[in-house]
This record gives structure tokens, sequence and C-alpha cells, in this order.
């Protein structure tokens, strides 16, 4: 009977049935000092979608025995993408690059590559500014732009001059964000694409859907 373990699925989520399809173990010990440590290569097949990763499970002596250090290959995606991802390409040209971005930002995520994500979203975000709202020659001109158009409210524009100053220390001061503060960038612009280019749609949708007022005394529709 196939061994049977719970692990992460980039498809499922985490916490899942998988099945192992092959297992290899190796060790080691320097005692000239003491240490030691074994590896456990894993290649495990998801009962839900049947995708098939390898999970590596390291123990050194001299960390913690009891809570060994896991990593997947493919590397464990930090959540799902949304639903929504799809429909930017939808929107043309402009749309199809934003897709892009987007995705090469969740995999720099995935990958623990967080100054590289917070880059790309600095990228994402003036790539929006400009396709919506044209180039008005600076970042900061662009999102004055930006929300004078009406594409953010005054406070999201608070919100976007962090993500933009963070993406920007990211390339010129050294910074490297954590991960959680990379989540609240994915987060900000995320909610950007989701308000410029998929609520819009969306609602123009719903309205052409909602039947119209009839006037009762005229029996028509108002």
């Amino acid at each position: 009977m196939a061994k049977k373990t719970i692990a992460h699925c980039n498809t499922c989520g985490p916490g899942r049935n998988h099945e192992v399809l092959f297992e290899e173990r190796t060790s080691w010990s320097d005692d000239d000092y003491g240490i030691w440590g074994n590896d456990r290569y894993e290649f495990l097949k998801c009962a839900g979608c049947d995708s098939v990763k390898v999970r590596h499970s390291n123990v050194f002596s001299e960390n913690d025995p009891e809570h060994p250090t896991v990593s997947y290959f493919p590397p464990a995606s930090f959540r799902a993408q949304p639903d929504w991802i799809g429909d930017l390409v939808s929107v043309g040209t402009e749309g199809s690059a934003i897709y892009q971005l987007l995705v090469e930002i969740y995999s720099a995520v995935q990958n623990d590559l967080r100054g590289l994500a917070a880059m790309g979203v600095r990228a994402l975000l003036e790539h929006v500014m400009v396709s919506v709202s044209g180039d008005s020659g600076s970042f900061v001109k662009n999102l004055e732009k930006f929300q004078s158009d009406g594409h953010v409210s005054a406070n999201q524009r608070a919100r976007l001059e962090t993500t933009l100053e963070a993406g920007h220390a990211s390339i010129h001061r050294g910074f490297t964000p954590s991960l959680e503060d990379v989540t609240v960038l994915v987060d900000i612009a995320e909610s950007v694409l989701v308000d410029v280019f998929i609520h819009p749609k969306k609602i123009e949708l719903l309205k052409n859907r909602i039947p119209k007022r009839v006037d009762q005394k005229a029996k028509r529709p108002t």
C-alpha cells in the first residue's frame, strides 16, 4: 500500500493528502566537531490535483533536530493567485503586460526574492498609472494625475506613496522588506488592479442585468 503524507500543494493549498512516490534518505556526521545532519527527499503526488513535487526535509544538529527545515520544488506559493488574474489579459496589450508583471511578482515572492518583488510592485504600479492616465514625467506627477483622474482617493494615494517608496528603497538603498511587508505591497497592488481594471467591467455587466424600474402609472420602464 502506498505511503501517505500531508504536504503543501500550490494548486489545492496547504495541508493536503499526498502519495509518496519515492523517498531517499542521506546522513552525515563530523566527529571532530561533534555535528551531524540528515536529509530526506520525497517525490509527492497530490491526492486532489495529481500534481507532483519534491519535498526536502533537512535536519542539522546545531539547529532544532525535532523541527527540520522543509522546502519544496517547485517552491511553495505564499498564497494562491486571485481568481480574477486571467481577466487582465482581456483588457488588451496593456493588460497582458500587467498580467505578466504580476505573475513575475508572485514568482519572486514564492522564491523569497523579497527585494525583487518590491521592485516589481513599483514597476507594476508605474505601468498601471502611465497606461491609464498617461506619463507626466515623474512618479510624483504620475501619482497626482492618477488621483486627479479619480482612480484613487487621498487615503489610497498615501498608501501608494509608501508602496512606491518601498520599491524605490529596494532599488537604491538596499532595503530588503520582510515577507509581511511584501504581502502588504502585493495587497495594495492587487487592490489597485481590481479597482482600475476588474470592477468597472463587472459593474457594467451588473448594471446591464439589473431590471429597469417601471412607472406604474405609465406602465413603462423609467
